[in-house]
């Protein structure tokens, strides 16, 4: 066991949707170039990786790739960028993006997806954890929550994962909503390298990442952490833009100084 530090070196950063809800603010914009109080969303999640202690960054792109990669050069904060551009964004969903980061997943990495805007504070929750161990970062899942919802045993494990919608589950007992953040061992990372490269050798190629990993969770031990008390939010559209301005209603200049 390693703890104290952080010893998830590098990041595959998933960046190549079109962000088609961020309409009309992506027509000629990539959606992690989205400003929150100032600051676009990019920036924040390398300034606070770099915090961290992160040394590489691969970013998987697809559309408005050269805009993307320019702004992630000139705001690397000592962390090499790398770029995996996937030739068929526009026709498959983040399932394909991570299976072509294996080579970075299967050295242990924190998968991190390109539309979370996120306190500095939340990737510090990691420093005390158990280095043989995978983690699925999650905040608590409230009435008013949707999207990625892990549920767990006892010990935290996550037994169960639900893309909820309209409906939410009256018992929200050890019900969490997924950050959009995982940390993973070298071990699980060539597993979901190969579960990824499973699916879509079967053509499933239009589904999140997250439903390939649920329907292997009993070959996986995914301990969550809980993030609960720092802020966060999953942008996409603008309700979501709105709530996250309201958020973090700290004014630009000390956003960027702080890093929140």
């Amino acid at each position: 066991m390693v703890a104290g530090k952080n010893i998830w070196k590098n990041v595959v950063m998933l960046v190549a949707g079109k962000g088609d809800r961020l309409k009309p603010l992506t027509h000629d914009l990539p959606k992690p170039l989205t400003e929150v109080g100032g600051v676009p969303i990019l920036e924040n999640a390398l300034k606070n990786l770099a915090d961290f202690g992160v040394e590489s960054v691969t970013m998987v792109t697809g559309y408005l790739n050269e805009k993307l990669m320019n702004f992630a050069r000139a705001h690397a904060f000592g962390m090499e960028i790398i770029e995996i551009f996937s030739p068929d964004y526009a026709s498959t969903n983040n399932i394909v993006s991570l299976a072509l980061a294996r080579h970075e997943l299967e050295k242990g990495c924190l998968i991190l997806e390109g539309d979370v805007f996120f306190d500095k504070k939340l990737l510090h929750r990691l420093k005390d954890t158990d280095s043989e161990h995978s983690y699925w970062l999650a905040d608590r899942f409230t009435s008013e929550n949707d999207g990625c919802m892990l549920t767990t045993n006892p010990d935290g494990v996550v037994q169960q994962l639900e893309i909820v919608r309209d409906k939410r589950p009256e018992n929200l007992n050890r019900r969490y909503k997924s950050v959009g953040i995982l940390a993973l061992t070298p071990h699980t990372g060539k597993c979901v390298a190969d579960w990824l490269e499973q699916d879509i050798a079967r053509g499933r190629v239009n589904v999140y990442y997250d439903l390939v990993l649920a329907d292997r969770l009993p070959e996986a031990q995914w301990h969550i952490l809980d993030i609960h008390g720092t802020r966060w939010f999953e942008i996409d559209d603008e309700v979501d833009l709105a709530a996250a301005e309201k958020l973090f209603a700290t004014p630009a200049k000390e956003i960027r100084e702080d890093t929140l």
